[in-house]
């Protein structure tokens, strides 16, 4: 879940569980790199994706107080 506490300050308050995966999912992308996938035409456009900010994110606001 993401708080909005100010428009200087941005919290994130995620569960241990949602921080395990983070951690597995960065190593499992370390791995990948270890293994040369960074010369992969799918891993470049997947970067190209991300650097656009072609990717959206929504989430539900839990209250009606964070929603905009």
């Amino acid at each position: 879940m993401a708080k909005l506490k100010s428009n200087h300050i941005k919290y994130v308050t995620i569960t241990e569980q949602e921080y395990l995966e983070l951690i597995e999912n960065t190593m499992k992308i370390e791995a990948l790199k270890i293994a040369g996938v960074e010369e992969l035409p799918l891993y470049k456009a997947m970067l190209r994706i991300l650097e656009d900010k072609r990717v959206e994110i929504h989430i539900k606001p839990l209250c009606s107080r964070y929603s905009f």
